[in-house]
């Protein structure tokens, strides 16, 4: 069966086997305790199940978090790491994943690792001395603390992994960019586990689904993340929108500076949220414009000293629109300074050299590429290759040179015109789905 090479290289691919194949050794090896009744293993299922249904699907879409292992910790620890490790397998696959939305090596690699989840919380609570007979919601049980810990990470550390290795980047680079934002609300759900295997001791197994409750809580929590996530890309689109609508040509080349830039940076090895904040600084670089009086800004003759002054205030406009709507944060100095030169001779701070932050430095490479590239009423666009002979000559005057080769390198492995199309740019496919994945 074909396996997009893609989505999941060679060491991904190898990585998820021994996960799938250590998943189906527990699976053979361990079964639920029959003597478990019924209606038990039934209330088990369904508190998997429906807390596993519809994770939260992150904002580049490949991870979505659901809010069903404190259930498969507490399954694993009442009922045996067997009942856990089965649960957590047939109990815990999402809608996405049951429509067809998850590619089916993803799908596999959830079960398997919902299974390791289910049977490691059982078998490491009873193998440090773990007893559901004694549990109590006055004392913390130290196997119950210790496997409840382990689980929770485990689970974080199995998607971190496997995200750094479809990605080519650090373990800690993946869990910074891809779950910091929710590992707060995610470690909240840690003792709740612990309360759903002490309240089993006292009060048996239908008191177990009204922790579907405050499960749904941290769900919604999760969600009002992304949301906000959600909430600050519509403010870049807005801002977008109304510089289209003033300069439909700053529009279209502030994208491309957007899409260059990330491109770049990626290519020199920033940091994933780096290369997401340098795109955004890019597409807006050029905000300050809305400031600037239509009769300078769309102007068909070359811009006279009075005008150019005029013209110049845009990176402080920018800058200054973006701090009042709270957009880009620290990426708002990088709009702020993306008309300083190596040489020191820009503007408006007059900052040389590294002095300008790496991710200016970039944008001001793409952003030069892409104007002198680009058709105006008073000259006509240079060639791909005029444009990269004319980068070489000011660099280390108006550019910084280190920048500008690893930009040449980068033009000679990616077709930058195809690359500024409309709808081009690099997709995040979902990867793995269920809970803290992607």
């Amino acid at each position: 069966m074909h396996i997009d090479r893609q989505l999941y290289p060679k060491p991904l691919v190898g990585y998820m086997v021994v996960i799938d194949v250590l998943a189906a050794v527990v699976l053979w090896r361990f079964h639920p305790d029959w003597s478990v009744t019924f209606p038990t293993l039934a209330v088990f299922y369904v508190a998997v199940m429906v807390s596993s249904l519809y994770p939260v699907v992150s904002l580049r879409g490949n991870m979505a978090v659901a809010v069903s292992l404190p259930v498969i910790f507490s399954a694993g620890i009442i009922l045996g790491p067997g009942a856990g490790a089965w649960l957590g397998c047939v109990g815990s696959p999402t809608i996405r994943e049951l429509t067809g939305k998850v590619k089916w090596p993803s799908v596999v690699f959830n079960r398997a690792q919902y299974t390791l989840l289910g049977w490691v919380s059982g078998e490491l609570f009873h193998l440090l001395g773990g007893s559901p007979a004694h549990l109590s919601l006055a004392a913390v049980s130290l196997p119950l603390a210790v496997s409840a810990g382990a689980v929770f990470f485990l689970n974080m550390g199995l998607v971190v992994v496997a995200l750094a290795l479809r990605q080519r980047r650090s373990v800690f680079e993946m869990w910074r960019v891809h779950m910091s934002w929710g590992t707060v609300n995610y470690l909240v759900m840690l003792p709740m586990g612990y309360i759903m295997a002490t309240i089993y001791r006292w009060a048996g197994a239908w008191p177990e689904l009204i922790f579907l409750v405050p499960l749904a809580q941290s769900r919604w929590i999760f969600s009002l993340l992304v949301e906000a996530r959600r909430a600050y890309r519509r403010g870049v689109q807005v801002l977008l929108a109304a510089l289209d609508a003033k300069d439909p040509y700053t529009y279209s080349h502030s994208v491309r500076v957007g899409r260059y830039a990330e491109l770049l940076a990626r290519y020199m090895g920033l940091p994933e949220d780096r290369v997401e904040a340098v795109g955004d600084a890019g597409r807006l670089h050029d905000v300050g414009k809305l400031a600037t009086p239509d009769r300078i800004l769309l102007k068909a003759d070359r811009l006279g000293g009075a005008e150019r002054r005029v013209m110049r205030l845009h990176p402080v406009a920018g800058e200054t629109l973006l701090a009042q709507v709270g957009l880009l944060g620290c990426a708002r100095d990088w709009v702020l300074h993306h008309h300083e030169r190596w040489d020191g001779t820009g503007y408006p701070a007059r900052q040389m050299g590294c002095e300008v932050a790496l991710e200016t430095r970039i944008i001001m490479v793409v952003d030069a590429y892409d104007a002198m590239t680009s058709d105006r009423p008073y000259r006509s666009a240079m060639t791909h290759e005029q444009a990269l002979a004319e980068l070489q000559r000011v660099a280390g005057t108006q550019l910084d040179p280190e920048v500008v080769r690893h930009f040449i390198a980068l033009t000679e492995t990616v077709d930058l015109e195809a690359w500024a199309r409309p709808g081009k740019g690099w997709q995040h496919t979902p990867l793995i789905s269920g809970e803290a994945s992607g």
